[in-house]
């Protein structure tokens, strides 16, 4: 099994349940010197989606599962891989402090910020809410 960051529509475990059997939620965790933005534009969610990119102040919250292979080549699937998003390794710090390694995918082409649909971020911002994330960073990446 190997780890997966989730910060987006995936931080909804029944989503991730139907795209993903095997995978099972493992903890919290943050990915640091990194900020939420929303960019480009899918047709799927009718707006711009979820994306991270450096930043050395802040920090994007989310949700570690574990997965499998056939897990990882379903979400490359439902991601778009590699012409909407590119998986990549980076270290998160669980929510006990520990430094971990999870796969986490990211916008492959970065466009200036816009909207993201009312249902999307709604979708995103339920689950902030019910896991206790800072609202403010989602609020901001709206703008």
């Amino acid at each position: 099994m190997q780890l997966y960051f989730a910060y987006g529509s995936n931080l909804d475990q029944e989503q991730m349940a139907d795209r993903c059997p095997t995978a099972r939620f493992y903890k919290f965790a943050v990915l640091p010197q990194n900020k939420l933005i929303f960019t480009g534009y899918s047709k799927v969610r009718l707006g711009s989606v979820a994306s991270v990119i450096p930043d050395p102040q802040k920090y994007v919250e989310g949700v570690l599962y574990e997965v499998g292979d056939s897990d990882l080549e379903s979400l490359d699937k439902y991601e778009g891989v590699p012409t909407s998003y590119t998986r990549t390794q980076v270290q998160v710090i669980t929510d006990e402090g520990h430094p971990t390694q999870a796969w986490v995918y990211v916008k492959s082409e970065v466009t200036p910020p816009s909207p993201p649909s009312e249902g999307y971020y709604s979708l995103i911002y339920k689950h902030y809410a019910r896991y206790g994330f800072n609202r403010s960073h989602l609020e901001e990446a709206k703008k």
